[in-house]
């Protein structure tokens, strides 16, 4: 009855609250007309009614708190009951709990998308093999999901796959929900989980609110661990039978992937995600391409006498202009493309080689700044070298009066 008048104050009709409860519409019809009513509890319960509000309060906040602990916990507060009582009241207290999460989170079109990572283990990727990472954002409506396949996740490539999603959505949701993640919240001392500062600029700037689900309640992100959980038993075994050896190549691959998955009907709904997305996408804030948040890395480099800068056991060459003085490396976090910059001055674009190659990539054009800074520094020092090596005439007096016509026709002859 308390499920059914949740979803009727949510604008549900009687025809739609019986299909989602499994009833006919003449129970329902009757659950609306009753008054609410308190259930019976045994007399026994009286001895935990001085505990209830604590127990409401940790099963509000973690509905899968240990029972044993729990009890513990109230007995050293002065409980003289049985285990039992305790149970019976939790298991009532975190059935309305979660049934009332489960109903929290059908959410309406636009409103939320929730997001995680799946540790897809280590792949041959350009003849190395490093740790390879899905980012996976799911549409709550919808359904409709996203994955990006990185080497990192980080702070900086979280928000570089958020962006990309949103430009695969052609939208940006009302709230997008997180668990723990590092790279999303951060805890205080006082015990309170606080979005990372950067997470927070991000999603001022897009429009969006970042919530973080409860631990240990599997419902409130429920949506995008199906979601992985349908790409670790079906897209990535594919793939591993397929050898691909590039990030590229694996990204591709999960693109058709989606669309595939995109096409099969939603066993709940009797809709594909791209019915529901028609729905959604609209709901959705406009997602800008022009008004892109910067979510390169940023590093300052000092330029060495040889005109280079290193990065992650790699040297770069630069002109000979900026020898001595520190330059900004920005990286794209989901490519090998880079910029460099002199302050606010475009330097130029970089590719960036590989983690650890001990490659020296020197371009013609910087040697020659070189070369033309070695030649003019090296004919100053020639000039010097010259002009202290001059013999210096010494001269009577009257040699210079000579010169004026001051001197006697001796002297001038």
């Amino acid at each position: 009855m308390h499920q059914a008048r949740i979803l009727r104050q949510q604008g549900w009709s009687q025809q739609a609250i019986a299909k989602e409860l499994g009833v006919t519409d003449r129970t329902i019809r009757n659950y609306l007309a009753e008054l609410p009513r308190e259930r019976k509890t045994r007399q026994s319960a009286g001895k935990l009614d001085a505990f209830k509000p604590l127990i409401d309060a940790i099963i509000a906040d973690e509905p899968y708190y240990n029972n044993v602990i729990l009890f513990e916990r109230i007995v050293n507060l002065g409980y003289a009951g049985q285990m039992s009582i305790l149970k019976a009241y939790v298991h009532e207290r975190r059935s309305e709990v979660t049934r009332t999460l489960a109903l929290r989170f059908e959410t309406e079109p636009g409103r939320q998308a929730q997001v995680d990572w799946k540790d897809a283990g280590r792949w041959n990727i350009d003849g190395v093999r490093p740790k390879v990472y899905a980012f996976v954002m799911t549409l709550g409506y919808s359904r409709r999901t996203f994955v990006r396949f990185t080497t990192r996740m980080d702070s900086s490539t979280l928000l570089a796959c958020h962006q990309k999603a949103f430009e695969y959505f052609e939208g940006i949701p009302a709230e997008i929900l997180y668990d723990n993640m590092k790279t999303a919240w951060i805890q205080t001392a006082e015990g309170s989980w606080v979005p990372q500062s950067r997470l927070l600029a991000f999603a001022s700037f897009h429009g969006f609110r970042p919530l973080r689900c409860q631990i240990r309640r599997p419902q409130t992100k429920g949506k995008v661990e199906r979601s992985i959980g349908y790409l670790s038993t079906n897209f990535l075994p594919r793939a591993i039978e397929q050898g691909c050896t590039s990030l590229d190549e694996l990204n591709d691959m999960v693109m058709h992937w989606l669309v595939d998955a995109d096409q099969k009907p939603l066993t709940e709904f009797r809709q594909n995600r791209i019915e529901r997305f028609g729905i959604e996408q609209p709901r959705l804030t406009a997602y800008r391409t022009t008004q892109i948040f910067d979510c390169r890395d940023v590093h300052e480099l000092l330029v060495s006498r040889e005109g280079l800068i290193s990065f992650q056991g790699n040297r770069y060459s630069v002109p000979a202009s900026f020898l001595g003085k520190r330059l900004t490396l920005k990286i794209d976090p989901l490519s090998t493309s880079a910029e460099l910059f002199a302050g606010r001055e475009h330097v130029r674009d970089i590719c960036m080689a590989s983690k650890g190659a001990g490659q020296k990539l020197i371009r013609p054009e910087d040697r020659e700044t070189w070369i033309a800074l070695w030649r003019k520094q090296n004919q100053r020092k020639k000039i010097v070298r010259q002009r202290a090596a001059t013999p210096v005439s010494v001269r009577s007096p009257s040699w210079y009066e000579t010169l004026v016509g001051g001197g006697s026709d001796e002297h001038s002859a």
